[in-house]
């Protein structure tokens, strides 16, 4: 891995999904509330972004990836 490796895009997981911009005051249980009608969620959308969160803080206006899951979204309507 090159020192600048960490700059790259991260491809798209292969499962699909929505991107969407991070608005204020959304947190990851909020959009897999919103999305998904299910907070337990949060943990894909955190799986499918670790690279681009800084900790657990999502910044307003940021790109964020729903992945697909079965049976439950995303919504294309929320």
């Amino acid at each position: 891995m090159g020192l600048f490796d960490f700059l790259k895009k991260k491809p798209a997981s292969s499962g699909g999904g929505v991107t969407i911009k991070v608005g204020p005051r959304d947190t990851l249980r909020s959009l897999a509330r919103k999305y998904y009608d299910d907070e337990s969620v949060y943990i894909r959308i955190y799986e499918a972004n670790k690279w681009r969160i800084d900790g657990d803080e999502l910044v307003p206006g940021q790109d964020c990836l729903l992945p697909t899951v079965a049976g439950k979204g995303p919504k294309a309507d929320a």
